[in-house]
């Protein structure tokens, strides 16, 4: 297909006319020779030599027919070809050209993409940069990205995927002058969308919203965004990648909502330790840094000793998110079973969130090293989400709602007619049960406090994750309500600090804009923290 295109823009460029010239005079000699050497010919050919020579001519002439066929029908089912036809195919009537392209929608019909009638490649986005890392775009210059990529031949009417775009396609051939594409519902909720990314406008970092018990992707946001009508303004852009989609392309060190991971764990393996949590600090191993918690820093600034938590278990230094307690707790645990946990909750694995007939879209992969049994600084730093340790919030998101859900992880979907699949547990229901109990008990006591909204009985986990440069991550992740999980809300905001002054209230907004949305209804026992 390159090689034919760089033909057709060698054809279509300034030499085109002169070369069609030279192709024409050549053909008509080619002719003219053939012609002279059968009349001229010493001795005419045997009867049954012409049968042979007709019955060859017809069955090249067929095989062309039968090949150009085969290439026009079928291949429409190849993106490349679709593609070449339209900026080579120079008809003003060729079907391709007049496939009015299908829309793309959110779940309850609000349009997100659509093509103008006057040129049905000419894309509108009523919403603008606040779906563009969802939707995509398609551009003549700049190609396709998003759903317009993966969706594409559902898009434009030729997708053999199921009965429905079958019946579409046949009716396209038959009738090309009225042919049109199948349109493309997602389960984004629109306004929950545009909310979510007002409130993450002038920052940089993504919010993820999804349906913990199907997996259903409500919001997917990623700041600094771009407008998708014109995407070569962010090509350009190499400060802010705008073109990189935060929420399931960056990764980044977890910090302490990693600890929703580790503290499942510590609860299958029937463990809840009391451990001495000094304000110096703990070391993991002879000669490496002590591991403090974010108050000791906090004093630091103010000139003030900080004196650590004392003698504490799991609640309380889950509520807190002591960096002194679970360092302790994953050397406890060991690096068999935390090597077993980055197998389970597919940390190192591409999440899949859309599957279409012309590609899929996926995550970038985790990362999570291999620790060797003798690492004891690995062990430490890996159970505090810091380290070698690497997430999307996109896998956040889904861990969270596998704590929802009693323990089973389900794909993130973003297509609204896909089925739910499982992926596979994450912990124990038991298990599930006590991580739900100890992030109500965050919200309502802890570092979560800003998300405790009066009704919703929301389950959260903060974190303040180390950066490469800069202040650290913030980010925070929740559920609600506790006794029947409607919502997950993972926010990651780059360079904001504290997961309780930058995060929470983000995600505090995203719920309380939820709840007059209708999709999450409230709890009526309230502050009840979940058994």
């Amino acid at each position: 297909m390159h090689n034919l295109e760089s033909i057709m823009n060698l054809l279509n460029g300034p030499h085109g006319p002169a070369i069609f010239a030279g192709l024409r005079r050549g053909f008509f000699v080619c002719l003219a020779l053939a012609v002279l050497a059968l009349l001229f010919a010493a001795r005419p050919p045997a009867k049954g030599h012409f049968r042979l020579l007709a019955f060859g001519f017809w069955l090249t002439l067929l095989a062309v027919l039968g090949y150009q066929a085969s290439w026009q029908l079928a291949g429409f089912r190849q993106p490349e070809f679709v593609r070449f036809m339209r900026f080579h195919d120079p008809r003003p009537e060729a079907a391709v050209r007049q496939i009015q392209r299908g829309q793309i929608t959110d779940w309850r019909g609000t349009v997100l993409a659509r093509s103008l009638s006057s040129d049905p490649w000419q894309r509108i986005y009523p919403m603008g940069p606040a779906v563009c890392h969802v939707v995509g775009y398609v551009n003549p210059i700049y190609g396709m990205s998003g759903v317009e990529r993966v969706a594409d031949a559902t898009l434009c009417g030729y997708s053999f995927s199921n009965l429905t775009d079958l019946d579409r396609f046949g009716r396209n051939l038959l009738n090309h002058r009225v042919a049109s594409g199948s349109d493309v519902r997602l389960t984004i909720d629109a306004e929950l969308q545009y909310c979510a990314y007002k409130l993450m406008n002038g920052k940089r970092g993504a919010v993820v919203v999804l349906r913990p018990k199907d997996g259903a992707v409500l919001c997917l946001v990623s700041v600094p965004a771009f407008d998708p009508a014109d995407p070569g303004a962010a090509l350009a852009d190499t400060t802010g990648t705008p073109l990189l989609n935060r929420a399931t392309q960056g990764r980044y060190p977890p910090g302490s909502t990693f600890k929703i991971l580790i503290a499942g764990l510590a609860a299958e393996q029937k463990i809840a330790p009391q451990f001495f949590c000094s304000g110096d600090g703990y070391v993991p191993a002879p000669g490496e840094k002590p591991i403090r918690d974010s108050e000791y820093y906090a004093y630091l600034r103010e000139g003030r000793d900080w004196q650590g938590h004392g003698r504490i278990g799991l609640t309380q230094a889950f509520a807190h998110s002591s960096n002194v307690y679970f360092s302790q707790l994953g050397v406890e645990l060991g690096a068999m079973p935390l090597n077993d946990l980055a197998e389970r909750s597919l940390i190192t694995m591409h999440l899949p969130y859309y599957d279409g007939p012309t590609g899929a879209l996926k995550s970038e992969a985790g990362t999570m090293p291999v620790i060797g049994p003798k690492a004891r600084e690995a062990m430490a730093q890996t159970a505090i989400g810091q380290g070698n340790v690497l997430v999307t919030p996109l896998h956040m998101a889904v861990w969270t709602a596998a704590v929802a859900a009693e323990g089973m992880m389900w794909r993130p979907r973003l297509r609204d007619t896909e089925a739910p699949i499982q992926l596979g547990r994450l912990m124990s229901p038991t298990a599930a049960e006590t991580v739900k109990g100890l992030m109500r008990e965050t919200v309502l006591h802890g570092t979560g406090r800003p998300a405790n909204i009066k009704g919703l009985n929301v389950c959260g986990k903060t974190g303040t994750a180390e950066a490469p440069s800069g202040d650290d991550h913030a980010w925070f992740t929740c559920f609600a309500p506790a006794a029947k999980p409607e919502i997950v809300v993972t926010v990651i905001v780059e360079n904001g600090g504290y997961g309780s002054k930058a995060a929470a209230p983000i995600a505090r907004a995203v719920l309380e804009e939820a709840v007059e949305l209708g999709l999450v209804g409230t709890d009526a026992r309230e502050n009840v923290p979940a058994q």
